[in-house]
């Protein structure tokens, strides 16, 4: 038997792949990953830090939609300044290809779910308003298999329904639960949850169109959406609806700041986080921020929460994360 020799023609490649340069591009986009479990996890803690910062101005007697309009000017403001320093134009991409409104879509969504938000925060305990805003992935399950043509099966009904079992523990109507009638009333209580969860659809709205456009898009582009939407709105609603008043103190005015500080810190940190890490695993980092809800709560609000508020968030985050999951893992096998 004689050997067999590679026969090297004119045809054939100077350069081939080779398992080396495929090791390479997997650690590259393990790298990119682990970039956006990092960048998910921060805008956690940044919009945790936000959400503690519409409460303690919601305690100070702030309208919410005031403290929308802050947090849009600070955001629209740092949005202009990233585009700038990026060199990109905050009005996005130009073209056919109708990417604009898209954009348009997903900065009144945001600007609309954030303002719900924020009134829930300011009506309910930190916590339970966050909680119930993390129904998003449940919402964004529904319009991701609209929009983007992903699976919508038996298992995301069923976890779908099981989330909204969570809903009703966290927020114990007293039909049900007699003897835990919030302090802040049950009506208080009804109404956040409303605001809450009609942010929740918004807000997984606004996630869907980044994800449509993905990395075309600058994620300094959709800060500017987000906060000119957003401060348009806000600047008129905030008179027709509310009693807008001027920070008194300078506690007050760096609350304010704060408030749009942490979200364009938040946002900016999430939508590029977004575009790296993987739908399923990316969810467990994101829900970390009804972790931070609960560790402010309770040691800046003493919003101590009872057994059943904790079970019903532990179904919710439970049910959101086994979606994400199981959306990942059915793209992955």
């Amino acid at each position: 038997m004689t050997n067999r020799e590679e026969v090297v023609t004119e045809t054939t490649p100077l350069i081939q792949d080779t398992p080396a340069a495929e090791l390479e591009a997997a650690r590259r986009r393990r790298h990119d990953e682990l970039k956006g479990y990092v960048f998910m996890a921060l805008s956690a803690l940044g919009f945790a830090t936000n959400s503690a910062c519409v409460k303690a101005l919601a305690i100070a007697d702030f309208p919410s939609l005031e403290i929308v309009f802050a947090r849009s000017v600070v955001q629209l403001t740092l949005g202009l300044l990233g585009c700038l320093y990026y060199r990109v134009s905050p009005l996005g991409p130009s073209g056919s290809n109708g990417i604009r409104k898209w954009l348009v879509l997903r900065g009144a969504a945001g600007a609309f779910g954030n303002a719900c938000f924020f009134y829930a925060v300011s009506v309910m305990t930190l916590a339970d308003a966050t909680v119930v805003f993390f129904t998003g992935p449940v919402f964004s399950a529904i319009f991701a298999n609209v929009m983007l043509g992903e699976p919508y099966g038996s298992f995301d009904k069923v976890a779908s329904a099981v989330c909204m079992l969570g809903i009703v523990l966290v927020l114990k109507p007293t039909a049900l639960f007699p003897e835990h009638l919030s302090i802040l009333g049950e009506m208080h209580q009804v109404r956040g949850a409303i605001a809450a969860l009609i942010g929740a659809m918004a807000g997984a709205l606004a996630y869907c169109v980044v994800r449509k456009v993905g990395r075309s898009v600058h994620a300094m582009v959709h800060v500017v959406y987000f906060g000119f939407l957003s401060f348009v709105g806000s600047s008129i609603a905030m008179f027709v609806f509310q009693n807008p008043r001027l920070p008194q103190t300078t506690y007050e005015w760096t609350v304010m700041g704060m408030v749009g500080t942490f979200a364009y810190l938040g946002q900016v940190l999430l939508n590029r986080g977004l575009q790296l890490a993987p739908a399923g695993p990316g969810t467990l980092m994101r829900n970390m921020d009804v972790v931070f809800a609960f560790l402010f709560g309770i040691t800046l609000f003493d919003e101590v929460p009872d057994w059943i508020s904790v079970l019903g968030a532990v179904v919710i985050v439970g049910c959101t994360i086994a979606m994400g999951l199981h959306k990942w893992l059915s793209h992955t096998t």
